[in-house]
Formats: structure tokens, C-alpha cells, sequence
């Protein structure tokens, strides 16, 4: 049940990406799929810069670049929507076998 409220979910943030990419492509007018990081950073550019400043203080400096930012460059739809669909397919219902002679 959880994980498909979570892939479902996953769906639903995608369907968002897909809506962000559709503004932008009205303000640019040509069609590019943004990734998570342009997003995030279209959101809220301050957290963007604090978290990879922290991760990249705190931590090793590799882990936030090229680690997560590779991720970052992955367009949002892609990722949210390959993730939900993943997640629907493992936790789909599946029907009960309890009867082993006939219905």
C-alpha cells in the first residue's frame, strides 16, 4: 500500500516537472526538459547554493560534484517518472492464489 501511494506520488511529482517544463517552453519558446537542479534552483536559488555549499564543506567535495549533481542535470520528469512507474510495478496487487483445486 505505501509503495504504490509512493510511486503514485512519484507520478504526480513528474506530471508537475512536465508542468514546469511546459511554462518554460512557453517563455523560451523552444521545448527542453529541465533538470532537478534548474528547478530547484528556479524555486528557491538560496537552499540550492547552501545545501551543495554545506554537502561539499562537510563532506567530501566529490560527493556533490559530479555525484548529486549528475542527478541534478537529470531532466525531473524522467527521474520521478521512471521511479513511480517502478514503484507501481513492484508493489502492484497481485491476485491471491489460495485455492489449489479449481474456483
Amino acid at each position: 500500500m505505501v509503495g504504490r501511494l509512493l510511486g503514485w506520488t512519484m507520478i504526480a511529482l513528474a506530471l508537475m516537472c512536465l508542468g514546469a517544463d511546459a511554462m518554460a517552453m512557453l517563455e523560451r519558446g523552444e521545448f527542453v526538459l529541465m533538470g532537478l537542479g534548474e528547478l530547484w534552483a528556479a524555486m528557491d536559488n538560496d537552499s540550492f547554493i547552501a545545501v551543495g555549499n554545506a554537502v561539499s564543506a562537510y563532506s567530501m567535495p566529490e560527493i556533490w560534484n559530479p555525484g548529486v549533481m549528475t542527478v541534478l542535470r537529470l531532466p525531473g520528469v524522467v527521474l520521478f517518472g521512471l521511479l513511480g512507474m517502478l514503484f507501481l510495478v513492484i508493489f502492484r496487487k497481485r491476485e491471491r492464489r489460495d485455492r489449489i483445486f479449481g474456483p
